[in-house]
């Protein structure tokens, strides 16, 4: 069995990559491998070790600056591989921490396999900052990995790697949804009529603003029988990049402002959806869309995809990675055809296309679960490991 180190945000706090990790981890603990995640915490938090499987545990011991205590705990623990959840988002704060850690794996020949979750986006984000954070990263990495045909191009054609692994981001199976599940969704939202759906943390790259300019279309498509829901509020940031949360808080009033205009359509906002609620939700959507302008991967997408969903998407390499051919796809930014396309999936006359579509949903969940991703990102961590020994 191999011990594996990872360094990630670990829920808590609410987190896309917080739960990827939390689901990589309890595959690799299920197969019986010994892990230990180093994770941000508060200061009441140092030092405590919370046990989260049966070989596994997390330490939210990574501080803004490095401490010895952190090492202490790698050396004690004595990986065969480290795991690197990277993007500047995630990292926030605790950026350099995290090299720091990662350079000392890297310097004692620990294979150290990072997963680079949002290149396309993040790499120009803060021009010569994001970059330099990105290069800083590449110098300690041994095996990059990405999550979508978009991220490995992204890595690849800004010259940061020759060869990048490329992986599904992970599923969790098809979810088990009740009729109680689908009954107390549809009670605490309030859904009456076919429901059309978008879901996730506020961003401009989702292009929420482009489905709400669909909005009158379909209603009168389906003779205003549908309802839309916004589910989903800005992500909290620290530091620097708080400059990032007010942007996407403008983009989230911006957007109520926008559904406020619409007056003769069931247009409701809903912040954040906890766990318990997002499968059935998904499921008792009649669409879910995704309408990005840009993505490298999306959780949103798999967490469909194990619901059964209908999905209409924005037609990007890094959500075709994801979704094949469980989705119905429409060029970025087009109001016209993202109408189109969700009208023509609504009403008892297309029932019969959208429950194929959720067969070819649940098809894709079960071949890209979590077991198979963390399978393979173990094995490529251990084939390094058993490169440099032989070396």
């Amino acid at each position: 069995m191999a011990r594996i180190l990872v360094i990630s945000p670990y829920e808590p706090p609410s987190d896309g990559i917080a739960k990827h990790t939390a689901h990589l981890v309890g595959a690799w603990d299920s197969d019986g491998h010994s892990v230990l995640v180093i994770a941000p915490g508060n200061e009441r938090d140092l030092g405590r070790a919370e046990r989260i499987g049966s070989h596994s545990k997390v330490a939210r011991v990574l501080r803004k600056v490095p401490r010895r205590r952190t090492w202490n705990e790698v050396i004690e623990f004595q990986p065969d591989v480290v795991f690197v959840q990277f993007a500047i988002a995630a990292a926030s704060v605790n950026f350099w921490s995290i090299r720091s850690l990662s350079k000392k794996c890297f310097a004692a020949q620990i294979p150290v396999v990072v997963a680079y979750h949002e290149p396309l986006r993040e790499y120009d984000l803060l021009g010569f900052v994001s970059r330099f954070i990105y290069r800083a990263m590449v110098r300690v990495t041994s095996v990059p990995i990405a999550f979508s045909s978009a991220g490995r191009q992204a890595l690849t054609e800004r010259g940061l790697f020759n060869e990048v692994a490329e992986f599904p981001h992970g599923t969790l199976g098809v979810a088990t949804i009740t009729d109680d599940d689908v009954q107390r969704v549809r009670d605490l939202y309030h859904v009456q009529k076919p429901l059309v759906l978008a879901l996730g943390f506020t961003h401009p790259d989702k292009g929420t603003d482009v489905l709400l300019d669909a909005v009158d279309a379909i209603a009168e498509a389906r003779s205003n029988e549908v309802q839309f829901l916004i589910a989903g509020s800005p992500r909290r940031r620290r530091g620097i990049f708080r400059i990032l949360e007010r942007r996407d808080v403008k983009f989230q009033q911006h957007l109520e402002n926008q559904g406020r205009q619409i007056t003769a359509v069931d247009v409701a906002f809903r912040g954040f959806v906890p766990d318990s609620d997002v499968a059935a939700l998904l499921f008792v959507a009649e669409v879910v869309v995704l309408p990005y302008r840009k993505i490298t991967q999306s959780g949103i997408a798999n967490l469909a995809l194990s619901s059964r969903s209908v999905v209409v998407s924005s037609d990007l390499p890094g959500l075709r990675s994801d979704l094949g051919d469980a989705a119905k796809y429409v060029a970025v930014g087009d109001s016209r055809a993202i109408a189109k396309q969700i009208a023509g999936l609504l009403g008892d006359d297309n029932a019969s296309i959208r429950q194929h579509m959720r067969e070819l949903s649940a098809e894709r969940a079960l071949v890209n679960t979590f077991a198979n991703v963390a399978e393979h990102i173990l094995s490529i961590g251990l084939a390094q490991r058993g490169s440099k020994n032989s070396a």
